[in-house]
């Protein structure tokens, strides 16, 4: 019997499988697995034989999975992330060759400022390797290193789970700014004016929000918030449209200020730092694809201590 008719779970399943969740049609889905679309049609409907289950039906113009097939992935994804990292890790590895697929996760705050240093550090070392940025939800920190759709999650994630190693990158200070011409506001400011004055806040940095509610209530004073803005890229801009103070990081403050009109003001108490920390799964600690991915994060994250990048 030819191995393509075999009834036994291959990894070409596994594949299948992801590619038709990923791309929708078998179209698509045969291209990028390099087979031919009957090919794939023929694979599928073996599929469907052995589960008893139709994995895939069409809706519209689209291949919808079923609810089988949606707990199938889980699985899938981790068998092929052990397949193609530690399983292909066994053999030496070298980033002058390496075509692997590098998977960090990073709140925005990373994408605006390590990310970019990242890419240009790996694409030094490991030209050929590939770079995907994860968006971070950081209760399943734990769940997405463990299932590997994750190498590294890079941030500030106290509340991650203890069975996840951890290493610091740097420390992240924070800035008060203004826009540069603010008609009321000099140099510095004391905190009843800090109360005093509009601001804008984000939900992006609690812990830093939680530190200015504490300081201002010991005073008998209260921020005066004005709006709240999720994304923190957005907040220099909306600094220097209005009269508004903000607490920013200070990365985000040394790579917005050539582009938009704010200044830093100083206040009489100075702004606690935050860690940042890598974090990773210790099924993967030995993994020389991963070592190499956590020194590099370690150094691009190192390098620039004035700017810390992050």
């Amino acid at each position: 019997m030819k191995e393509f008719d075999s009834r036994e779970l291959q990894l070409s399943d596994l594949k299948t499988v992801l590619a038709l969740m990923k791309d929708g049609t078998v179209t698509r889905a045969a291209q990028s697995l390099g087979v031919s679309q009957s090919a794939l049609s023929y694979q599928l409907e073996r599929m469907r034989s052995r589960f008893s289950d139709p994995l895939f039906v069409r809706v519209g113009n689209r291949m919808a999975p079923t609810p089988f097939a949606q707990r199938l992935a889980g699985p899938a994804a981790r068998v092929m992330y052990i397949v193609e990292t530690e399983i292909a890790g066994l053999a030496a590895f070298d980033p002058a060759t390496t075509s692997r697929e590098f998977r960090i996760g990073l709140n925005e705050l990373g994408a605006i400022v390590l990310l970019p240093k990242l890419v240009r550090r790996l694409l030094e070392l490991a030209p050929h390797a590939r770079l995907k940025p994860v968006t971070v939800d950081a209760a399943a920190i734990p769940s997405a290193l463990d299932a590997g759709e994750m190498d590294i999650a890079a941030g500030h994630f106290p509340h991650t789970h203890d069975l996840l190693l951890q290493q610091l990158l740097y420390e992240r200070d924070y800035v008060c700014v203004v826009r540069r011409d603010h008609p009321h506001i000099g140099a510095s400011m004391t905190m009843r004016e800090f109360s005093e004055t509009p601001s804008i806040e984000t939900p992006a940095s609690p812990v830093t929000l939680a530190w200015l509610d504490e300081e201002l209530s010991r005073r008998g004073l209260q921020t005066t918030v004005q709006m709240s803005v999720r994304h923190v890229s957005a907040i220099p801009f909306v600094v220097a449209a209005c009269n508004c103070v903000a607490i920013i990081p200070r990365e985000v403050f040394d790579v917005f200020a050539p582009i938009a009109a704010i200044r830093t003001v100083k206040l009489p108490i100075d702004i606690p730092p935050i860690q940042i920390h890598q974090y990773w799964h210790p099924r993967v600690g030995s993994d020389p694809a991963v070592k190499f991915f956590r020194e590099l994060v370690f150094a691009t994250a190192r390098s620039d201590v004035a700017g810390q990048p992050g």
